[in-house]
């Protein structure tokens, strides 16, 4: 009953913006929407967490599924206040109209409800609809601003996302084929909660198949190396809260997608040899292809955003190291869904000053923006795994637990974060602290003032430090373990 509460209420909560005529009143209209979903959430992730696994005829709840819930609302309802100072910005200076305004928020709010549809639904097809609606609804947003580098991000992105989903879709029939051959037919032959009961008879040659065009087609979205193309261009062209929502949550909702996968082909197989190994092998290459993309960057949300393909390739190697991963996994996603979206809601608060994402015309922002310059630093320290941050525990045991179990690509992951530290600090270090003369039109007699931006980062940020300290102290990691074990 809750689950299908808060996706009617996120559904509907995309058409409250119509109901107002100013830009800066479809923001807050988005946000008092955001508010009732996240508060929704939590109600379901309280029930998610009861129990390990609860099937319905459309829903099926888990810890892991629980856990996404609420990270798919936190950061829809962070990146909604973080539009409000954003969106009455642009308004006011131009940029954007009140009509565009209403269509952004409706947009969030349907990319929302799509990404919840995904990691709440028992059926394997109706997942497969609801992750091919986040790609339409964020192409659109990607394409909001309609000029010529936007609208070809956007066609990029649609074109190549869409062939990776169809790819997946091919996974998702011969799953339905496997189904078919030990009996299962109609809506059952589909359903994650039954197929997962009878997995185990399920044949392996087509399962490991299934998966293959699975990690495939959805990797895509995921933005695993080599079918990531789509992902700077997207992310460094739309508007900076919806570039935290990709960042943030949509890659980790696609790997959710293909980790339900993962659970049915370890079953019918017997073994975790073969989804660890492809595990382990698109991890390191994704990783190492970012971080010398990450080393060449000139525009700081680019940077960003080959920053979140470095990090889905460190989950997605943890991912192949067995148990112990799973939980490492956990924690950097969160860790990562956390520190994200800070620094694009950041990134917004300095694109609409300095008028510019490139690095050569951006310096000093901490002199010209107080608040956001100092909150910026706090995510890059997050994000570069400085202590305490989630990202130093999730990164350091990832690096123990491969040495202890001879996985040797390893090597290349610690040359791929000394050169990710590396691109970094090249890039922010002049963009935080340099002490040349500003530029005139950035210079404000009046300071920073605080804005929605900063609340949402405040928000980020404290979270950031309260789950960091409950890792260091030990007390989230029963949590964590219960949320992990849904992986197997």
């Amino acid at each position: 009953m809750i689950p299908t509460l808060l996706v009617c209420v996120s559904l509907l909560s995309a058409f409250v913006p119509f109901l107002t005529r100013s830009a800066r009143g479809a923001a807050l209209s988005s946000a008092a929407g955001s508010t009732a979903v996240f508060g929704l959430s939590i109600a379901v992730a309280i029930q998610a967490f009861a129990a390990s696994g609860t099937a319905g005829a459309v829903w099926y709840l888990s810890p892991l599924a629980g856990l996404m819930v609420v990270l798919i609302s936190f950061v829809g309802w962070t990146a909604a206040i973080a539009s409000i100072s954003y969106l009455s910005t642009e308004a006011h200076e131009g940029v954007i109209t009140a009509r565009q305004a209403r269509h952004y928020g409706a947009l969030a709010a349907l990319f929302v409800s799509s990404m919840l549809l995904v990691v709440l639904s028992n059926n394997l097809g109706l997942m497969w609809v609801a992750l091919e609606a986040t790609t339409l609804t964020t192409a659109l947003l990607v394409a909001f601003y309609a000029r010529r580098g936007s609208l070809e991000a956007a066609w990029k992105y649609l074109i190549l996302c869409s062939m990776g989903i169809a790819l997946g879709f091919m996974g998702v029939m011969l799953v339905y084929a496997a189904a078919a051959s030990v009996g299962m037919s109609g809506f059952a032959a589909l359903d994650f909660s039954a197929l997962l009961h009878g997995a185990s008879t399920l044949p392996p040659a087509l399962m490991r198949l299934a998966f293959a065009f699975v990690l495939v087609g959805f990797g895509t979205k995921v933005g695993l190396v080599p079918m990531h193309a789509w992902l700077p261009d997207a992310h460094s062209s739309a508007p900076s809260p919806i570039s935290g929502m990709l960042s943030g949550i949509l890659l980790t909702t696609a790997l959710f997608a293909i980790l339900r996968y993962r659970v049915l082909v370890d079953a019918a197989l017997g073994s975790t040899q073969y989804t660890e190994t492809l595990f382990l092998a698109f991890g390191a290459l994704t990783t190492v292809v970012s971080a010398l993309f990450i080393l060449v960057q000139l525009d700081y949300k680019r940077l960003l955003a080959y920053s979140s393909i470095e990090h889905m390739g460190l989950t997605v190697f943890a991912l192949g190291l067995g148990v112990p991963g799973a939980i490492i996994a956990i924690i950097h996603l969160v860790g990562h869904a956390l520190a994200k979206p800070l620094l694009f809601f950041g990134a917004g608060n300095v694109l609409l000053r300095f008028q510019s994402t490139k690095f050569e015309r951006v310096w000093g922002v901490v002199r010209a923006l107080p608040y956001t310059g100092g909150f910026f630093l706090f995510g890059l320290l997050a994000l570069l795994a400085v202590p305490p941050s989630p990202l130093f525990m999730s990164e350091y045991l990832l690096m123990a637990t491969a040495v202890m179990q001879h996985a040797y690509l390893f090597v290349a992951i610690a040359v791929a974060l000394v050169l990710v530290f590396t691109g970094f600090a090249r890039a922010f270090f002049p963009f935080i602290f340099s002490r040349a003369e500003l530029p005139s039109q950035v210079v404000s007699p009046e300071g920073e003032r605080w804005n929605s931006a900063h609340t949402a980062m405040a928000l980020h940020a404290g979270l950031i430090l309260l789950f960091g300290i409950a890792l260091f102290a030990g007390y989230a990691f029963p949590i964590i373990s219960r949320i992990a074990s849904s992986l197997s």
